[in-house]
């Protein structure tokens, strides 16, 4: 017997993509700013760095135990994928979730485990299953980052978040604001220079020591 209301899927890709339709309930979602502030006596200021999703759920409807257990077998058939040690990955294994109805589109990892067994006297079911976002808003692909040894100044220049973290970026005072925001400041090379130095010593009444003087001959005329 064809299963009624259906407006949800839920899916992920194991070689071919497995797909779920399901009755969804409630959803719930949201986004945050990462963001710092900072505070002195007369200004306080707020440094928005990048907006990231929050957790997100959806309330599954199941109407009777034969189609809470197939779910339920499903969830588990995907769980065993997503957990397995041997499975070489290029791309985290995030399920998708869609209403279209309600122009709800998500994708996460489940954090939490899946239930069986005997419910007394329940004969429909409602499971909420919360995930994890596994996208930031702008995010293109959910591939894995590799991270490897580079030149740190090369790092910085390629990092365009790199403008908001002292010392590498343009600080600015609690009211004002960036000229441009494209624009990344590298600091100084910590490289030590070459080559001889030559330093003027100067006494404490203000003389200039003779050239070539040291701070010796300096304590000889008292000036120090």
């Amino acid at each position: 017997m064809a299963r009624a209301g259906l407006n949800a899927t839920l899916s992920y890709v194991n070689g071919a993509t497995r797909t779920y339709s399901v009755r969804a309930g409630d959803l719930s979602f949201g986004a945050e700013m990462v963001a710092a502030e900072s505070a002195a006596r007369i200004y306080r200021a707020y440094y928005p760095h990048k907006s990231a999703n929050q957790q997100f759920s959806v309330q599954v409807l199941l109407k009777n135990w034969a189609e809470r257990a197939d779910f339920m077998n499903w969830l588990s058939a995907y769980a065993q994928w997503a957990l397995d040690p041997n499975t070489v990955r290029t791309a985290f294994p995030y399920m998708t979730v869609s209403v279209s109805s309600r122009s709800f589109y998500q994708r996460g990892l489940p954090l939490a485990g899946f239930e069986w067994g005997a419910h007394t006297g329940m004969m429909a079911f409602s499971p909420v299953i919360i995930f994890e976002a596994a996208f930031s808003p702008g995010q293109a692909s959910a591939g894995i980052a590799t991270s490897s040894v580079i030149n740190k100044w090369a790092a910085f220049a390629s990092d365009p978040a790199i403008q908001y973290f002292y010392p590498f970026g343009t600080q600015l005072d609690a009211d004002s604001a960036p000229e441009n925001y494209s624009q990344v400041q590298l600091p100084a090379s910590d490289t030590p220079t070459t080559g001889t130095t030559s330093t003027q010593l100067i006494g404490p009444s203000g003389k200039t020591a003779p050239k070539g003087a040291s701070a010796t001959d300096l304590a000889l005329l008292g000036e120090f």
